[in-house]
Formats: structure tokens, sequence, C-alpha cells
């Protein structure tokens, strides 16, 4: 990967999934990984072998949005002999490459960072509403695309973790230190970008003011350091050999910028203060002047004969006015005709004798004199000779740049990690976050967590706050967490601001909850939300299950996956066997035993945690007043056994026949019976679902009895879902009440 602006350049290896080796252009398929990879960086273009730009350009645009493919030739990737390496073996670690290897981070996949928004939003793809606007607070571009990259790529070694959160802290103790390192460094400009245009032939001299300017903004970063440590008066290059030595107490990775003093000095010495955009060879305003008087004496003697020269042309138009008596000639300047003293055609018959015509004009004559050619010569001459001279000094300046290219791209790295620190130091200090544990263990442990984007959008909207709420997630224990509850009790925002702890936490930054334990997550997946791919042929059902296949395939045992409302696309019977299934794989699988919530409208669900040991449920409480539900966003053991949709309905504003009617239709389906008291018809054979034969309600107790012990008998427990079993049960204990009755009640379980 390599961005041309900034010229970060990262190489990273990719093996086949099916069998093994290397990558293979002979090969149609692209692995998943390797699609993944390519969505999480969002390239604008990408380098295809020909032979597969066919195959390969549905997938890629697929998963990319905008990207340009660009086919080269075969002999591109494959080395023709074994001697020979082929272009994309960076084994000899060229200039800049900096390796990666995506087993090293935590994999974040598409469906993942979309559904969690990390850095888009969901409604217009914007920044707003996201993870990274909450956490950006950073001084400089080096900053903030430090601090995106690393919510990208969190850790997955604590040794690492530990490093990056014991520098927040740090700073989170020292306000004051904090607030004067965050100053120092918003006179830094981007010096990545800056570095990458000087480092072009193209480049002007304004670049390398800007340079310039960032360069020596860095001894204040230094010294901002330095005082959080006590050495506030120590001089720039003491400093940077303390903290090579360690000797200031500061966090390893707080490590201060070289302020390159040499290339400061230099570039002070040649540039004027606000140098131009243009420093090209033909004439014009910018042509000259960028280079400080006093740097090259040179340089200066030629600007003084072409300042003598204009002087003397500037009295030239009055002493030529005495002579001729003209008094509206005057001396003009033309960039490709040079100087020459304009008449007007009326005063032609007082043009003096040593006059030499130079060009005619409408209703001007131009002319020159031999002693204005040999002044304009000098004057000329000399802005040509200084613009030469002014381009080589730049280049020579230039070059030393380039030269000192490592050194700057170490002080742009260095202050790019501390604005990422310091900004995670500043939000933390500001909301009161806490620092997480992060160990090798499998436990996730959470208590009084929030959600850092809903609880900053409460505290804007005036209400009455975040309710927190504890999360604890075990694969040897407590693996899984069924949660059941009503539309709006804070299903989704739970299941979200769980993953948002854990890639906070992972990525070195404090996180919103009283205390936090997080067993090293190596993979997050999310399945939440609803959403087509019409133009792809894919139906919501069907994006759902593709996204639900792949996390069943890849999760592992240390996997975070979150589930939403797996099964609710299809029909009643077939959503609940599927998320029936799901939940036991996930829960029987060895090795895939991934730590798992999983929220959903299956209430029958909850008869798994009778069966499978690891599978705890719980709920959202509401509770219910005058026909209102009031939503206490509390989260607690045991599962729901309503979700109070029709309730949910009557708040979203449909009207009040719908509501009414959806109430009576509901009543009747409980009771077992369609709307209108027609039965529900007995499905034909085969087709895994039990309907009840519905009794007369005036059979006899007897009659009935034996017609429920002939159903007992022809039942196949072993077809039935449990949702049929539950049914079946609860219709015949209706029918033997009402029989009980003489049919007076109308009873039910």
């Amino acid at each position: 990967m390599l961005d041309a602006s900034t010229a970060d350049f990262r190489a990273t290896g990719i093996s086949a999934e099916v069998g093994a080796g290397p990558l293979d252009p002979a090969r149609a398929e692209l692995p998943d990984t390797l699609l993944q990879e390519l969505a999480r960086i969002g390239p604008r273009e990408l380098l295809v072998p020909i032979e597969r730009l066919d195959a390969w350009r549905a997938p890629l645009i697929d998963i990319l949005d905008e990207v340009a493919l660009t086919a080269l030739e075969d002999k591109v990737y494959v080395a023709r002999d074994e001697t020979e390496r082929w272009p994309g073996d960076f084994a000899e670690n060229p200039p800049r490459l900096r390796r990666y290897a995506i087993a090293d981070t935590v994999i974040l996949d598409a469906s993942t960072r979309r559904h969690l928004e990390l850095h888009q939003n969901s409604e217009d793809r914007g920044r707003s509403g996201t993870l990274i606007a909450e956490l950006d607070e950073s001084s400089c571009a080096l900053g903030a695309r430090r601090l995106g990259h690393w919510l990208s790529y969190p850790l997955l070694v604590p040794a690492e973790i530990e490093h990056r959160l014991d520098a927040v802290e740090w700073l989170v103790e020292r306000d004051r230190v904090r607030g004067r390192l965050r100053d120092a460094m918003t006179k830094v400009r981007d010096l990545e970008r800056l570095l990458a245009k000087a480092s072009r032939p193209g480049a002007v001299p304004r670049d390398l003011g800007l340079l310039r300017n960032s360069l020596q903004a860095l001894p204040d970063v230094i010294s901002a350091l330095a005082d959080g440590a006590g050495r506030s008066e120590t001089s720039a290059n003491a400093l940077i050999e303390d903290f090579a030595a360690a000797a200031l107490g500061i966090p390893d990775a707080l490590s201060a910028p070289s302020p390159l003093p040499e290339l400061t000095q230099l570039l002070e010495a040649s540039l004027i203060d606000d140098p131009p955009t243009i420093a090209k060879g033909s004439r014009g305003a910018h042509e000259t002047g960028y280079i400080r008087e006093g740097y090259r004496s040179d340089l200066d003697s030629l600007r003084e004969s072409a300042t003598k020269g204009r002087e003397w042309i500037a009295g030239l138009e009055a002493d030529e006015r005495a002579r001729s008596g003209i008094s509206t000639l005057k001396v003009r300047f033309h960039p490709v005709h040079g100087y020459s003293l304009e008449v007007g055609k009326a005063h032609l018959g007082k043009v003096p004798e040593d006059y030499e015509r130079k060009q005619t004009l409408a209703s001007v004559e131009r002319y020159t004199t031999e002693s204005l050619r040999e002044v304009e010569s000098k004057v000329m001459g000399a802005n040509e000779r200084a613009a030469k001279l002014e381009r080589e000094i730049f280049e020579s300046v230039r070059v030393a740049v380039c030269e000192a290219s490592e050194q700057i791209r170490e002080s742009a790295d260095r202050v790019a990690t501390l604005d990422a620190i310091a900004s995670l130091a500043e939000v933390a200090r500001r909301k009161r976050w806490v620092r997480p544990v992060v160990d090798e263990s499998e436990l996730l442990d959470i208590k009084g967590g929030r959600h850092p984007v809903v609880e900053t959008v409460l505290g804007r909207q005036g209400s009455d706050g975040f309710v927190p709420n504890d999360a604890r997630l075990d694969p040897s224990g407590q693996q899984i967490l069924l949660l059941t509850g009503p539309n709006m009790s804070g299903k989704s925002t739970y299941l979200r601001q769980v993953a948002l702890i854990v890639l906070m936490a992972q990525m070195g930054s404090f996180v919103p909850a009283e205390s936090a334990r997080v067993g090293i997550v190596d993979r997050v997946f999310t399945r939440v939300g609803a959403s087509d791919r019409l133009s792809k042929g894919e139906s919501t059902f069907m994006v759902e299950m593709r996204e639900t296949a792949d996390i069943l395939r890849q999760a592992s045992r240390r996997s975070l996956v979150i589930l939403d409302e797996i099964g609710r696309g299809t029909s009643t019977f077939d959503g609940l066997s599927i998320a029936w299934a799901v939940a036991e794989y996930l829960h029987d699988t060895k090795g895939g035993e991934a730590r798992t919530l999983f929220a959903t409208h299956y209430h029958e669900l909850v008869s798994l945690s009778e069966t499978k040991s690891r599978i705890r449920n719980a709920h959202f409480e509401v509770r219910e007043w005058n026909d209102e539900v009031i939503f206490l966003r509390r989260l607690v053991e045991g599962g729901a056994n309503r979700s109070y949709g029709i309730q949910v309905a009557r708040l979203a504003g449909l009207p009040g026949s719908v509501i009414d009617r959806a109430r009576s239709i509901l009543q009747d389906l409980e009771a077992g019976e369609l709307p209108g008291g027609v039965a529900k018809p007995r499905p034909a054979a085969g087709d895994g679902q039990l309907m009840l034969q519905l009794a007369s309600p005036r059979t006899p107790k007897s009659d009935a009895e034996a017609d429920l012990a002939r159903e007992m008998k022809s039942l196949d427990p072993n077809g039935m879902t449990p949702i049929d079993a539950l049914t079946w049960l609860a219709r015949q204990r209706a029918l033997l009440l009402e029989v009980e009755n003489g049919g007076e009640s109308g009873g039910g379980a």
C-alpha cells in the first residue's frame, strides 16, 4: 500500500486460503482475508494482473465503493526464474517500506466496521455520530491520521497495549503538561505530506516554508514534555539525550521528536518568512525574492545591480519629459519587449532625434535610447542571473531536506503518536473514562459500561442521562448472553457498546465504564441491523445469512460475536429454527466457543439455558403504567416474556384503529386461532410445523381426554420445534379447562 501524499509505504503477505503458498495470479479466486484488508484500507487504485482483471473485477468492486483498477502485464508479478525476485518481494527492505502482519492486530471485516460506525455513520456515511469523532481531539493532521489508523488496527499484544495505556494515563494525570503539549502541536503542520511535496522536483518555496515552520515548533513540543518531568529549562539537545536514556520518567510511548536544528537553521537562513507558491523560471512577480537577503553575497550583488538600474529607469521618465517637452511621456515595461519610452501620436513632432522606434501601436509609439538599452541590459541580466541563482539555491536547500528525510519522517512519526495519545488523554479526562485492564485471559468483564457516542448525544439532548450496564462473558463460563425484551429497550445499544469498549481498550484508549477487564479479542464480528443488496440480487435475509455464515466459519474461542435478531427476515418458524441452531453451533463447536451477545425477539430461545450450560438469559427491564410502556434501560437476569411490539407501534404513531385491531388479532393468535375465530389449518406432512386440530368447546371431558390421548400417540417429538411443543401444550390445557368449566370460561395459559 502506497500513499503518495504522505509517502506511507506498507506491505503485508496474505496466503491463499485454498491450498498453501503465496497468491498465484493464475487463480481466479480472491481470498476473503485479502478482500477484507482491501476494504479496511479503502484504496483509490489497485494494480491487477491483466489476466485476472475480468475475474477479479466483480469481487473488488463489490467490496470497494470507489476504486480504479489498473491492469499490468503478468510479468510484473511473476519472476522468470528462481534467481530473479519478483517486484512484490520486499525481503530486501527497500527504503521507507514498513511491513505489517494482519494477524498482529484485531481483524475487523467490512460489515463489522459498518455496523459499529467506527469511521462512517449509517445515515450519510459522514463522520458525525461515529466513534472516531468522539475520540479525535487531535491538534494536528498527523495525530488525526494516527488515531484513525489505531482504531482500524487495534492491538493484540497486552504488553504493547499497556505501553500505550501508560502514556495515556501519564497525560491524563497532568493537565498542565497535556495542555502545553497540545498547544505546541497545533503549530506542527502535516510533516509527512510536506516532506512528500518537498521530495518532488516540482516543490515550491511555500512547501519548504511550511516545513520550516513545523520544525520550528518541535522544541516547544519537547519542552512541554520535559515540563512534566520537572525539566522545563533544559535545552532541546539535552532533552533528546535524556529521552533516549529514559532518564525523565516519561513513558516509552511518549518519545520526543528530534528538532533537527541544523536543517531548521538552514531553512530559516535561506527562505523569507512568507515564501510564495511559485518559483518558476518565467518572468513574473515571484520569479525572485524568496531567498532571504544576506544568505548569499553574490545574489545580493545581483539584486543591488538590478535595484540601481530600476531606480535609474524610474527617474528617466521625469528627465525625458523635461528634455522633450512631452508632458505625457511614460516609461513602460513589457515582459517580452522590455523597457520603452511611450509617446502619444499627437506629440510625434516633439520626439528627440536620438529616440529609436521600437514598437508601433494604434495610438502610441514606443522608443528606446542607447542609454536605456544599456541600463535595461544590466537590469534584465541581473534579474535573470538572480532568478537562476535563486533557483539553484532553492534546489540545494530542497536536496538538504531530502537528505534529512528519515529524521523528518521519524520526528513526524513521534509527533503523530504524541498527538494521538494526547487526544485520547484529553477525551478520557473530560469524560471521566477509566483505564481498562487488558490481559491474556479469556474473560470479558465490564462494570457500568456506557456507549461512548450515545452517552454524548443524550448529554447534548439534556435527557436524564445514559443508564450504564454490566457485561460478563467467558468461554469457560458465561459464554453466550441471550438478550430478550422489547424494541427500544436498549438491546442494540448495549450490543454495540460492549464491542466498542473492547476495541477502545485494545487500541490503547480509556473506556466509558466503572471498570473493564478485557481478555484479548482477536476478531470482532457483528450481525446488526437490516440491509439489502438489490443491485447484486441479495435480499435482506440473504445478506443476514451471508454475514452469519462468515461469522460461524471464522469465529474462534478468542473472538467477540455480536448478533442482533438472527432469523427475522423469514417466517417465524424458519427464523426461530435458524436462530436456535446458530446459538447451539456457537456453544457446541470445539474451538469456536466465541464470547457472544445474542439479542432476539424469539422468547422461546430462553429454553436453551436449560440444556446449554454456558448460555445465560438476560433482558432489559420495562414497566407498564396506564397502558404505557416505560423503558428502564436496565439489564437484569432472566428472559423476557413479551416484546411489547404493539405498544412500540403505538408510540411510533400508527393509527389507533390499527393498534386496536392488532391487539384483537394478537389475542386470537395467543388462543391458537386465526383472526375471526378461524381454526388454524393442519399443515402438510413434513413441513416441520405442528398446528393444532381445534376441538369443539362443548366436547365432553371424556371425549376431550380421548382426543388428547390420540393426539399424543400420533406426535413425533423429534420433528417438533420448541414453539410447536409449547403451542400444542398451551392449547390442550385451554381446551381441558374449558371443558371443566362447561364452556363458560375462555381458558388459556
